[in-house]
């Protein structure tokens, strides 16, 4: 019908023409015998472009970038005629955006190309006729952090975050590994540590059998389930009590905090609005006093979390997520049903007020979770919330969260953080803790080390900030030898991982390479962050300084980021490694929970773990000991820690906006810190950042509800 009535096979409202970038252009027809020409090519669009200028002068016209030219004009006749709206472009060559991917150059030199003016050669886009991987990164880099960019890139923001995220990769490593995603047993794999040519650290002439005699045959047999029986017969009321907070020591504005929770929960009537509240304040202003002072105020009628396990210990809370039973990985991110949802609401049955400490590590998807949970418990769907009243704590200036967007952003990624995002806008009432509590002293040194924070957070240090800080570089330290025992806060994984097996080595104990167990060889290429945490390979030994990777039994303290010493390492017999042990007996920091043996103080039994990960080719499974390597942490890792010392190298950029302030302010003095020397461009450069930008934009606007509920509450 269609080829008899001479109709079109399809019809569509918009025009696409096909573009490429790559310099390609069309041949010509063979023309008259008169024909003078002497190239045998038609000018391409880009050569249109490039020359743009042959055809109109104007400002709007010259600056243009490539793809808003190529919607809009044609060439008939040797000038320029404009097109319909509805054009679209379908340009070539496409490369993938993913910023550790081997062409993520090419895919920034095309995007200059398409969103960067430019004229008369390709060249001037990038300003140099070299063509290398890093021109066209750190030129794709500078211009996004432009108003052109932010204003005519379609999802500049997170075109610019690829490309930050790009940069922070190593460039002293192989193009084949990238160093945030190398793990300890890579790490191992590559290097000829001396306990591996040492007869006396040798795996293989040590006795592993040694350890269990220190414990009996049932001891040993009770320990996969150890913590498993522990918690369900230890009660709360063993743990230590919150000594009782007079509110008459609460600063000004801890107690207008208080005060605005208070009148909300004196207020009887049913219908009234939940109470949305955010409280904001740098590291050390009291936010966990006031906690303690909220939680004694509302009683039962609150839930104190935090968004991790060390930060729900630090408070004596649980985890939002352990709340809510909020979606870890995709398989969770649905609804709840049946008893799992029953007990949800009978959980939060006499709950109406959910305090979230460390909120800055929410993004909006896990955000809009919370909101659907809290929903889905209560039933009340037209309510934020569901109706209940929600506390945010923390400090926004801390890193953002790692996988999502900040609540902040005002594009969200998809539909559920979307509903993140315009829960968080629904929050009306702000509270700014200035008063700082961690860093103590009222010393010249003291108050300029507050200052010193201060303005490192903002981007504004000074040369005298610069210089201070120089004064704790390990060189200018006459007691250096006492930060020997310091925790070393590092940037990548890869420097973490290095630094921790050259502890390792030091100790002069026979070192177990522990194999995981795995179901697949699929499941055994997934990385950690993929598996719960849990690592293909771990290398610990007796006395070795380590970390849980995994919330066990956070109340007591076993949650992700506890530290403590390897005591004993049991194998069953006849085993030894690389195989998976029985057991790991840790003596844990500051565990207060009960203990293996009572001649064992804090010793708890460590067993592997069985985790699965969904993947193509499906469900994936790996058994290993939720444990790692802990002298030294990533800078991200040590957020919302107090450190009593800290060594600390911030790298030679800010990869990471706020990743110098979340180092510098886990001690409580600067005595407490030594720095690795940097220049003084290193500081002067966190000022330039975009996403810094974006979030003192944030910040200012928390301010102005700060100042909004403050007068509101005064009259």
């Amino acid at each position: 019908m269609h080829h008899l009535l001479s109709l079109k096979l399809h019809s569509s409202s918009f025009t696409v023409i096909p573009i490429s970038l790559n310099g390609s252009r069309r041949v010509k027809t063979i023309g008259s015998e008169g024909d003078t020409e002497t190239t045998c090519t038609t000018s391409s669009l880009l050569d249109v472009y490039a020359n743009r200028q042959q055809y109109d002068k104007s400002n709007h016209v010259l600056n243009m970038n490539f793809v808003q030219f190529a919607t809009a004009f044609k060439v008939v006749n040797g000038k320029l005629e404009k097109l319909p709206h509805n054009v679209i472009p379908r340009i070539f060559p496409t490369y993938s955006s993913n910023p550790k991917g081997t062409n993520f150059a090419l895919y920034c030199k095309y995007q200059l190309l398409r969103y960067k003016p430019w004229t008369i050669n390709e060249n001037n886009v990038w300003g140099c006729d070299e063509t290398t991987d890093d021109i066209f990164i750190n030129s794709w880099h500078d211009f996004l952090q432009t108003e052109f960019a932010q204003t005519n890139v379609p999802d500049w923001f997170d075109k610019l975050q690829n490309v930050i995220q790009s940069q922070e990769i190593d460039v002293n490593e192989s193009a084949e590994t990238e160093p945030n995603n190398r793990e300890e047993w890579m790490i191992i794999s590559d290097r000829h540590t001396p306990f591996e040519h040492t007869s006396e650290l040798s795996a293989e002439g040590h006795n592993w059998q040694h350890d269990r005699l220190r414990y009996t045959e049932q001891q040993i047999g009770e320990m996969p389930t150890w913590i498993k029986v522990k918690k369900e017969y230890f009660s709360n009321s063993q743990l230590e009590t919150l000594e009782p907070v007079d509110i008459n020591t609460l600063t000004v504005m801890q107690r207008l905090a208080y005060d605005v929770v208070n009148a909300h929960q004196q207020h009887d009537s049913n219908d009234k609005e939940p109470l949305c509240l955010i409280i904001i304040g740098v590291a050390g202003t009291g936010k966990s006093y006031l906690i303690n002072a909220l939680r004694s105020l509302l009683q039962n009628k609150c839930s104190v979390t935090a968004t991790t396990g060390k930060a729900s210990f630090n408070i004596q809370g649980i985890t939002v997520h352990s709340l809510l039973k909020l979606p870890v990985g995709p398989r969770g991110a649905k609804d709840l049903s049946g008893q799992t949802l029953s007990r949800l609401q009978e959980k939060l049955n006499e709950i109406e007020y959910i305090l979230i400490d460390e909120y800055s590590m929410l993004g909006q998807t896990t955000f809009g979770w919370i909101d659907k949970r809290c929903k889905q418990a209560t039933g009340f769907h037209d309510k934020v919330h569901g109706g209940m009243s929600m506390i945010l704590i923390g400090d926004p200036g801390q890193l953002p969260p790692v996988v999502d967007k900040p609540l902040y952003h005002a594009q969200p990624s998809n539909p559920i953080g979307e509903q993140g995002y315009l829960t968080y806008q629904m929050f009306d009432k702000v509270v700014k803790l200035t008063a700082n509590q961690r860093v103590q002293g009222s010393s010249s040194e003291q108050q300029q080390f507050r200052e010193l924070l201060l303005r490192l957070r903002k981007g504004e240090s000074t040369v005298q900030d610069w210089k201070l800080l120089l004064t704790r570089q390990p060189s200018c330290i006459e007691n250096i030898s006492e930060f020997n025992d310091a925790t070393r806060l590092f940037y990548s994984n890869d420097e973490v991982s290095a630094y921790n097996l050259d502890q390792l080595t030091k100790l002069m104990e026979p070192c177990a390479n522990i194999n995981a167990r795995h179901s697949s060889v699929t499941a055994k290429s997934l990385p950690s962050d993929e598996m719960s945490g849990l690592q293909p390979s771990i290398s610990i030994a007796k006395g070795a300084k380590v970390m849980l990777t995994m919330n066990l039994w956070a109340s007591v303290g076993l949650c992700n980021g506890a530290t403590g010493t390897v005591v004993d390492i049991i194998y069953a017999v006849d085993h030894r490694p690389p195989d998976l042990p029985i057991a790991v007996i840790v003596r844990f920091d500051n565990y207060q929970g009960p203990s293996l043996r009572e001649d064992l103080p804090m010793c708890v039994p460590i067993c592997p773990i069985t985790v699965s990960a969904q993947a193509l080719e499906g469900v994936q499974e790996r058994q290993q000991l939720p444990l790692k390597l802990a002298y030294a942490l990533t800078i991200h890792k040590s957020q919302g820690l107090t450190l009593s010392k800290a060594w600390i190298d911030i790298g030679k950029s800010e990869k990471t906006p706020g990743i110098s302030y979340v180092a510098i302010s886990r001690v409580k003095t600067l005595s407490s810190l030594v720095i690795e020397p940097m220049t003084f461009e290193r500081l002067t450069a966190i000022k330039s950042s975009t996403t810094l930008h974006y979030r003192l934009e944030e910040e200012s606007r928390l301010d102005y509800l700060a100042e909004s509920t403050r007068a509101s509450h005064d009259t």
